[in-house]
């Protein structure tokens, strides 16, 4: 039951409700009357009030909702309207691209594959727009059928009990009633007649995009697949090239399946092309000279401000063509303009690195290696723009592929040795890439050479474009620093640990979709990267879920390295040692566990899957790494209770801090400052000592000896009175003085003191140099080992004179 049947029913039974309450007042009136002083009159009449009452009621019901369908049909007819408009507008666009596609051939695979991106965005739009009628259908039937309810209702009332104006109003009622019936029935007519209509158009889109994925298939075959043998006209019959290319640039001349070639629109558009660029020279120069001229004084830049005005000439003509590409009607202009504008923010990117990276007169030089790479582009963007068949690219490509080759070589050698290594790198790799595209282009794939080549300048101006960025923000860095004599601690990692990361892998994928955008073709690759593939039985996942999983690591990883340097600056030298290394290390490998069971999820792992494949594996998965889980599960309980980073320990007679306790392995930097690395596994089955587990001091015996005759007593006070005034022994744990040994020339006396485990060495000498000034300022001697010698007679007999 609807919202307005729900109405109906409460006001129905608060008619009845009403209608019963005073039927009930006038019984009672009648029975309180006594009976003997009533004289005999005619039977009344049956009270009329309670069925007026109910048709009260139900007209005023059938009024309002009367108002309420005029407005919804108001409505109705606005959409109607709109989906006639629709179906129109569609069925015009599926007749005429229809037309075009199967009038094209894979002789014309420009002009196919921006048809065939069309049709695909017209299929795209016409399945978004497309209007619902069967949930319009659905609201209609239920109004009618509560229409005939309402109909039924006020034809199953008694008239006889009726009065004339409710017998007045019941009839207005119903023939209301019978009106608002026949008006939606005639809507549902209509809306059926647009029904069958749009049936019959998805028919046409389905055929459309049928055919549309038929050429694309084509294409992609062409370009990746079937080789051209065009080339061989250069050498076979090289005086009718020219012949060729001409005819066939004449017969694909036509108006709606390329840009307009003639003379005169060509100066037409040449001029406002020239317009536009003086004019953006002008701004630049305004812009570089009065808007950042101080700038590039403080920066040392200022003998590149003609540079930079050129760059911000590029970036201005590119602006304005992105503003054409959105403002013009003719979508083959707006697909020029657009390709224009994302060439000229190639060129803009390439050019502001070496700016921003080369020094003044070396710039040049740099401009030199890329220039080539980037005209031959250009001039394929022009073929592209003006949609030439296959055969003018497949001649022309090749003879500009091998000259570009041949001069980029030259250039490498003269100017490799003017520029900085990365540059040289990517002038190599670009000369190598150039040559294979000559190749590929003799051999019949010219359109494959282009994309190869592309790609690789797309992915080599991401990466310029990246330094260019790294080195402008290196010097802000300083600028900084030297302002406020002071380092931005958080700037740094914040670029090179998350911005640029996450910049990279958007400009590595912008670098595959763009090429393949010159052909049309980035819709393609953007499917296949939200497209789902299937590990049977253990991932189902997308390319889109790769990069997802691989950003939430990067921000994950910055995350950890901020939490490691804000407890840094808290703790400051107390960070590496105590429980704080072993509270970040455990957090970390928690976080990152929870990481891994997050990308899981993403990519949709089937985790029975899963563990039926590691139970297969476990066996050699466990003897493989059977010490590596074991350094794992030691590194962990050694972590929870018996070592601490930081802490002094004593293993097989090496003394030393620990330096870091990871999950495999623990260094120990020893009193030498030489590291020795313990794995987990031995260093937990060890009885080692450690040193600073319960406190920081160790108690150290210093033997002192006394000379015979020494009052001990009085030298075991002296010793506790100076030991005492020492700051680093420990002050809860008291120093005692005993009487050790009787010694051949000394009494030893042993000095049993708590000293700093982490100063030990230092901390015992201080003690004895204080003992043995103590000693020197009271008197008491410290005896060294002597002997009497006493000679009875000299050899040969001769007696000893004296004693």
């Amino acid at each position: 039951m609807s919202i307005p049947d729900y109405r109906i029913f409460f006001r129905r039974c608060a008619a009845f409700f009403l209608a019963g309450v005073l039927a009930a007042g006038s019984a009672s009136a009648q029975q309180a009357a006594p009976p003997a002083a009533a004289p005999e009159q005619p039977q009344e009449q049956p009270d009329q009030s309670e069925m007026d009452t109910v048709i009260m009621a139900l007209c005023h019901e059938i009024t309002i909702l009367k108002k309420n369908e005029e407005k919804r049909m108001a409505i109705r007819k606005t959409l109607v309207r709109e989906a006639d408009a629709t179906y129109n507008y569609f069925d015009t666009r599926v007749y005429e691209m229809s037309a075009v596609l199967y009038a094209l051939d894979d002789q014309k695979i420009f002009t196919l594959a921006f048809y065939c991106k069309a049709a695909s965005s017209l299929v795209k739009t016409y399945y978004a727009q497309k209007p619902d009628f069967q949930g319009q259908e659905e609201r209609l039937d239920k109004e009618i059928e509560r229409i005939k309810k309402l109909a039924a209702s006020l034809e199953e009332v008694n008239t006889d009990t009726l009065s004339q104006a409710s017998l007045v109003q019941r009839d207005e009622a119903l023939y209301a009633c019978q009106e608002l019936e026949e008006s939606l029935q005639s809507e549902k007519e209509q809306i059926s007649y647009l029904k069958e209509l749009f049936s019959s158009l998805n028919g046409k889109i389905d055929a459309l995009n049928n055919e549309s994925a038929k050429l694309f298939t084509a294409l992609f075959n062409r370009v990746f697949y079937t080789p051209s043998h065009a080339a061989r006209y250069i050498f076979l019959k090289p005086h009718k090239t020219y012949e060729t290319c001409m005819g066939a640039w004449e017969t694909s001349a036509d108006s709606k399946l390329q840009l307009p070639s003639d003379p005169e629109t060509l100066k037409h558009y040449g001029l406002i092309l020239l317009g536009i660029i003086l004019c953006s020279y002008c701004l630049s120069r305004i812009i570089i000279f009065l808007g950042f001229r101080n700038t590039l004084k403080k920066t040392g830049h200022y003998n590149k401000r003609h540079a930079f005005a050129n760059v911000t000439t590029i970036l201005i003509v590119a602006l304005t063509l992105v503003i054409a590409s959105l403002r013009t009607p003719n979508y083959l202009l707006e697909s020029a303009a657009s390709l224009g504008a994302e060439f000229l923010l190639l060129v803009s990117a390439i050019l502001f690195s070496l700016v921003t990276r080369l020094p003044y007169g070396t710039i040049n030089s740099g401009i030199r290696i890329y220039m080539p790479y980037l005209l031959l582009g250009g001039f394929f963007m022009l073929l592209r723009m003006f949609m030439a068949p296959n055969i003018i690219v497949d001649i022309s490509m090749p003879i500009l592929f091998t000259l570009v080759s041949l001069f980029s070589l030259l250039t490498w050698v003269r100017q490799r040795h003017k520029l900085p290594r990365l540059d040289r790198f990517f002038s190599t790799v670009s000369l190598v890439f150039t040559i294979l595209g000559s190749v590929l282009c003799w051999t019949g794939f010219s359109f494959m050479a282009f994309l190869v080549l592309m790609t690789w300048i797309m992915l080599m101006t991401s990466i310029l474009l990246l330094v260019g960025l790294w080195d402008l923000l290196h010097h802000y860095e300083n600028r900084r620093k030297e302002r406020n004599k002071r380092a931005i601690l958080w700037f740094r990692p914040f670029i090179s640990k998350l911005v640029l990361p996450c910049l990279t892998i958007f400009l590595i994928l912008f670098s595959i979709i763009w090429p393949a955008a010159t052909f049309d073709m980035g819709d393609l690759i953007i499917n296949k990267i939200f497209a789902t593939t299937e590990i049977k039985d253990l991932l189902t996942f997308s390319w889109s879920s790769v990069i997802t999983v691989i950003l939430m690591a990067i921000v994950l990883n910055y995350l950890i390295f901020l939490g490691k340097n804000t407890l840094h600056e808290i703790y400051g030298e107390d960070y590496e040692v105590g429980i704080i290394p072993t509270f970040v290390t455990l957090s970390t490998l928690f976080l990152w566990g929870l990481f891994v069971f997050t990308a899981l999820i993403i990519m949709n792992a089937n985790y029975n899957g899963l563990l039926m494949v590691m139970g297969g594996l476990s066996m050699g998965i466990g003897f493989a790494l059977k010490d590596t889980i074991e350094n794992i599960i030691s590194g962990l309980s050694l972590m929870l209770g018996r070592l601490r980073q930081g802490d002094m320990i004593e293993c097989d007679g090496y003394r030393g801090r620990v330096s870091s306790l990871g999950y495999r392995s623990t260094m120990i930097e020893t009193l030498d400052g030489s590291i020795i690395a313990f794995q987990n596994s031995q260093l937990f089955n060890k009885n080692f000592r450690n040193m600073t587990r319960n406190h920081k001091f160790e108690c150290v015996k210093v033997e002192v000896g006394i000379s015979y005759g020494t009052d001990v007593e009085r030298a075991r006070k002296i010793i506790l009175e100076t030991l005492a005034t020492l700051p680093f022994l420990s002050k809860v744990k008291k120093t005692s003085v005993v009487l050790d040994s009787f010694g051949d020339s000394a009494v030893n006396l042993g000095v049993w003191v708590w000293v700093p485990v982490m100063t030990k060495s230092s901390s015992l000498s201080s003690v004895r140099e204080h003992i043995y000034n103590a000693f020197n300022k009271h008197g008491i001697s410290i005896p060294f080992p002597q002997q009497d010698l006493y000679v009875k007679e000299f050899p040969g007999g001769a007696p000893v004179q004296g004693t």
